[in-house]
């Protein structure tokens, strides 16, 4: 049945104007690249982190995915701009897992698009879609935090308590997490001002200070230095983090600085040009540590609807007092959907030429006709 549907179509290709051919061929080719070849050869380009301790820890970062809704989007290619992110989305998630082989998945905020405002009907729905293109791990442990997509709180949207409890009961929001006894993370919400207030293992028995003897994690999806408050100096004097993790720009940047001189902090791209797009950058946690200078990372964005070309996944390996750093780039799906609308242009556009030339013609002709003078 197979050879005889292939004889069938090679006879009807064969059958094609020799440019409709070459059309054809050249489409073909286009689909073969843009669904398969360039996702291929965008993963030769990864980096990959080399650990020295036994004790390594390999964390992925996924930053504002916001899965797309169905309430705010009413145009007719809603449905397929949804089904094109989600495989994105998807196939990039799968492929960084692979890479990665991470202990710890961190998701920094903005998991949904619509998960402020989503009915309870709706936010299941939104909620099943995010398990299948983001499945649950086997053996890492994977951490959920809000952002303000999630449970509002951006200044434009006040704060949804409903959405609140409701992203605590589906993605089980903790306000810490051991993950060994060389490392805790801590979820330091910037929208509801809430955290850990202060941390047993950082004291002993007589009260002394032994909080160098393991490393500590903030992640938070709004900027922790950016405009510091209160609720920042109190997080970062109570706790004394190694290194914040962030999303929420959308961008790779970082930052680093000493605590006193927070309130002129100022972020720099990270991995951001041509020359250290792949690059492993490598931070020493404990001179941190010792100079009390402060680090944060912000993640970019995984999604190609957020506005920004530059779009990936965080990679890192807390590897002894080592952070090793890199980010996962991912294709510009835009460019590629560009490259569909002009080619499938390009017969239309000839189509309309055509059209207009023999109404021109038969137009032109009409008029010669009635207008030439008998003899």
């Amino acid at each position: 049945m197979a050879k005889n549907w292939l004889a069938r179509t090679k006879k009807k290709f064969l059958r094609l104007h020799p440019a409709w051919r070459i059309y054809v061929i050249v489409l073909g080719l286009l689909v073969l690249y843009n669904e398969v070849l360039i996702y291929v050869l965008q993963k030769f380009k990864w980096s990959n982190i080399y650990c020295k301790e036994a004790g390594c820890v390999r964390i992925l970062l996924v930053a504002d995915p916001q899965i797309l809704g169905k309430t705010y989007d009413t145009h007719f290619y809603a449905g397929l701009a949804n089904y094109d992110s989600d495989r994105y989305l998807a196939w990039y998630y799968e492929q960084a897992v692979e890479h990665v082989q991470p202990d710890v998945i961190i998701f920094l905020g903005d998991l949904m698009d619509e998960g402020t405002d989503s009915t309870e009907i709706h936010f299941e729905e939104y909620y099943t879609r995010f398990g299948a293109i983001f499945p649950t791990h086997p053996t890492a442990k994977v951490i959920y935090i809000p952002g303000d997509n999630d449970i509002g709180g951006d200044g434009r949207q006040p704060l949804n308590p409903i959405a609140k409890r409701r992203f605590r009961q589906y993605f089980s929001e903790r306000p810490a997490w051991v993950i060994n006894d060389n490392l805790t993370i801590y979820n330091i919400n910037r929208i509801t001002l809430e955290m850990t207030l202060n941390d047993p293992r950082m004291v002993d028995s007589t009260g002394s200070d032994i909080s160098d003897r393991y490393l500590r994690i903030f992640v938070s999806h709004i900027p922790v230095l950016d405009v510091p408050s209160s609720f920042t100096y109190k997080a970062i004097h109570n706790l004394k983090p190694n290194v914040i993790f962030s999303a929420h720009l959308h961008v790779s940047q970082f930052a680093r600085i000493h605590r006193s001189r927070l309130k002129t902090v100022q972020y720099r791209p990270l991995s951001q040009d041509k020359r250290t797009a792949y690059k492993v950058h490598s931070f020493d946690l404990s001179y941190h540590q010792d100079t009390q200078e402060l680090l944060e990372i912000i993640v970019p964005t995984c999604s190609y609807r957020m506005s920004v070309p530059d779009i990936g996944y965080g990679y890192a390996a807390i590897d002894g007092t080592t952070l090793k750093y890199t980010v996962l780039w991912t294709t510009r799906r835009f460019y590629q959907l560009i490259s569909y609308v002009v080619i499938l242009a390009i017969p239309i556009g000839l189509g309309v030429l055509y059209a207009v030339y023999r109404f021109l013609r038969e137009h032109c002709s009409c008029r010669s006709r009635y207008e030439r003078l008998p003899k």
